[in-house]
């Protein structure tokens, strides 16, 4: 902190004694309250909690963050991941495709097709479910800014 720079507030003071657990009982629950309340404080904490997870990650590597390294950097790691995903799309986007045509064209009544629509309507919006509450909690992750 420089001569120029103001000193903590409140506030900010608190979001630090609660990210490192020193908060007492009492202390914590009147601020998990406060917490409920406020998200300009939600924000403040997610910053202490971002500031120190930097800070444990500043540590020296370890020797499985080496070994994963070593790992990524393989010739059999680069060509394979992209080969198995592409397999597992091209395997699922035809078993997908094969299904949706024996459904359309089998001669079955209409409850299995609408129970076949349901399942992949119940796909769709779980994962859509899944993507907005990841878009909606990125600004709060501490680990966003952390590279292994």
């Amino acid at each position: 902190m420089s001569a120029a720079d103001p000193p903590p507030s409140r506030d900010e003071l608190l979001s630090m004694a609660y990210v490192d657990g020193e908060l007492a009982h009492a202390d914590r629950a009147a601020f998990e309250a406060r917490l409920e309340r406020e998200p300009a404080l939600v924000r403040e904490v997610a910053a202490q909690q971002r500031l120190a997870v930097m800070a444990r990650a500043s540590a020296p590597r370890e020797p499985i963050d080496r070994e994963w390294a070593r790992i990524r950097g393989s010739a059999i790691q680069r060509l394979g991941l992209p080969l198995g995903w592409t397999l597992l799309g091209l395997g699922a986007a035809g078993l997908a495709s094969w299904c949706a045509w024996e459904v359309e064209c089998a001669p079955v009544g209409i409850a299995p097709k609408l129970l076949t629509a349901a399942l992949a309507a119940g796909f769709l919006v779980l994962f859509l479910l899944a993507v907005r509450a990841r878009i909606r909690t990125k600004p709060f992750d501490p680990y966003d800014d952390v590279q292994r």
